[in-house]
């Protein structure tokens, strides 16, 4: 489905079907059946939601293992789209993935229904909707606790009344913190203490979990110099386009880097950005040192790739947060999104970030859609002070 069509359904069906629900509750007399998060001892069952984001998931991690480590008997579900299941595998906090295919309405439905049903029945203690202002996770979030027993219900709040009656805590979106420690604090009902943001395990678990492809086999094979091969992501997910880096400024960047420490490029993506990586690849020269593995690789796969490798050039992506956790050093570009939310961690990641008058212009009350035509926030970093910062941090020696 287009994600605009989404957009626009979630936001003028989604408070329709929100006060139908609450009638239809107040009818069966099931409306109001939540419980305080504060009256668990014990935390037995968690279901997460969140749909969009893979990205955040991995994000949200420490958070999830904190709530493993308080309560180790507890199980935790996550409801999210098929495109995140295997990242979602990544993680060994998280016991069970229930997912959806945005592919085709009738089967998204289809298979939501029959998600909900199996859901009905595990008398969960908590749901966590981790969405931030969606309609859709919301209504989840209430139907679930409609037709199972009383739970408590956690989420982000929100300017729209209604949506914020379906959280036993709505919890104010702090602007002021980064997104990992946003997510600590919805979590904090949960564990009833702070607790440090710390990837040393989501990096265990995914790195244990990382495999080898053949390409990635034979690329090791021909080339043993594991300390040059450069992973780079042109891409960005569907949510916002916007936060490509031009594709000029990469060719640039990539043959300056070729020519200065003889490297060997990985390009990489996922399957639904292979027409514009193959379009891009198109125009770099053809070099025996640059590969093509966009669509090629799993996330198991990709994790493995950047175990072997030296650095990672990307846009804020996906790849981004996977890199940052298994500990390669990265170099991003920052413009329709704030790095102070969603920018890598640590001394060893570079963040180029103009903050002009018009950033961030994407955020989590307009859905991450954008009205610009025209990232200039982007294209006003030139290749050639990437090629300096890499030279001076000296991430390629």
């Amino acid at each position: 489905m287009n994600l605009n069509l989404i957009r626009w359904i979630d936001e003028v069906f989604g408070p329709i079907v929100a006060w139908v629900l609450f009638i239809v509750g107040l009818v069966v007399g099931r409306s109001r059946k939540l419980k305080s998060p504060f009256q668990y001892k014990t935390v037995k069952k968690v279901l997460i939601i969140k749909f969009f984001g893979g990205g955040s998931i991995l994000l949200a991690s420490p958070a999830i293992y904190s709530v493993k480590r308080i309560h180790p008997d507890v199980h935790i579900s996550i409801m999210t789209l098929s495109e995140n299941k295997e990242i979602c595998s990544l993680l060994k906090a998280i016991d069970k993935t229930y997912y959806l295919d945005l592919e085709n309405p009738f089967s998204f439905f289809f298979k939501y229904f029959k998600v909900l049903r199996e859901i009905k029945n595990k008398n969960y203690d908590f749901i966590v909707d981790l969405e931030f202002v969606t309609n859709f996770s919301a209504l989840t979030t209430l139907l679930v606790s409609i037709v199972s027993k009383p739970c408590a219900t956690i989420g982000f709040s929100s300017p729209t009344k209604w949506r914020n009656k379906i959280f036993s805590i709505a919890i104010p979106f702090d602007h002021s913190r980064h997104i990992t420690e946003i997510f600590a604090k919805v979590f904090f009902p949960l564990v009833e203490k702070t607790f440090a943001i710390d990837f040393k395990i989501p990096k265990r678990d995914m790195i244990s979990s990382a495999k080898l492809s053949p390409l990635v086999e034979k690329l090791l094979e021909k080339h043993s110099d594991a300390n040059k091969i450069v992973c780079v992501n042109i891409n960005a997910g569907e949510i916002c386009y916007l936060r490509r880096w031009p594709q000029e400024n990469y060719v640039e960047l990539i043959l300056g880097l070729y020519h200065r420490f003889r490297i060997k490029v990985v390009l990489v993506g996922g399957k639904g950005d292979v027409s514009y990586v193959n379009d891009f690849f198109m125009k770099l020269p053809k070099k025996n040192n640059i590969f093509n593995f966009c669509g090629k690789l799993s996330i198991k796969e990709l994790v493995g790739l950047f175990t072997k490798s030296c650095l990672l050039i990307t846009n804020d992506s996906g790849p981004l947060h996977i890199a940052s956790i298994v500990g390669l050093p990265t170099v991003s570009f920052f413009g329709p999104e704030t790095p102070h939310l969603y920018g890598p961690l640590g001394p060893e990641h570079h963040v180029f970030y103009e903050d002009i008058f018009c950033s961030p212009c994407i955020n989590i009350y307009n859905a991450k859609a954008s009205s610009c035509n025209n990232n200039i926030c982007l294209k006003s970093i030139g290749s050639e002070i990437v090629m300096k910062t890499i030279e001076e941090k000296k991430f390629l020696t």
